[in-house]
């Protein structure tokens, strides 16, 4: 399946903050000029400012999670007010986050929750699918459901993925087929 990309893919949250601050002063500066283009970097720099409020509290939190930064993931989901209005995208990635958090804290039930709406959501890629069933058969296994945990790991190996989520899907097999 090909891969459609969007203007968040190409630019950080931080880097929309700035151009959504170039266009603002660009559309003073025409404004000064009287120039009749004044309302298209004014509707660009609103854009980019609704994009940065709405979703970068996701992307940052997103980043620190593949740093290993559980606290920084903490913070930037707590800025996320209304995760509703978040893109479809990006609502898939908090579900995830959610799941993350939840897990850490020894919330299994709710952990799980917010995984399966991530895994039926608008994820990027077919690896980070397989990551969230990866992540789904390891609630599992901790649940002693290894029906389940058997499940999510044949799902997870059935989607394209990464040589890392290859050795993390061969770990759940070898731990789900016990000691030999």
């Amino acid at each position: 399946m090909e891969r459609l990309y969007k203007f968040s893919d190409f630019f950080t949250p931080h880097l929309r903050l700035i151009l959504a601050l170039l266009c603002a002063a660009l559309t003073l500066m025409l404004v000064s000029h009287a120039s009749p283009w004044t309302a298209a970097p004014l509707l660009c720099a609103l854009l980019l400012l609704w994009d940065y409020i709405r979703n970068s509290g996701v992307w940052i939190g997103f980043r620190a999670f593949r740093q290993g930064h559980l606290p920084r993931v903490r913070r930037s989901l707590a800025s996320v007010r209304w995760p509703q209005l978040l893109s479809r995208r990006s609502r898939a990635y908090y579900h995830w986050l959610r799941g993350v958090l939840e897990a850490a804290d020894g919330r299994l039930q709710a952990a799980r929750v917010h995984l399966l709406v991530a895994a039926t959501g608008a994820l990027r890629t077919e690896n980070d699918r397989s990551l969230v069933q990866c992540l789904l058969a390891e609630l599992a296994l901790q649940e002693g459901n290894n029906t389940a945990a058997a499940e999510h790991v044949r799902l997870a190996n059935a989607l394209g993925h990464h040589g890392e989520v290859a050795r993390i899907i061969t770990a759940l097999r070898r731990r789900l087929d016990g000691p030999a």
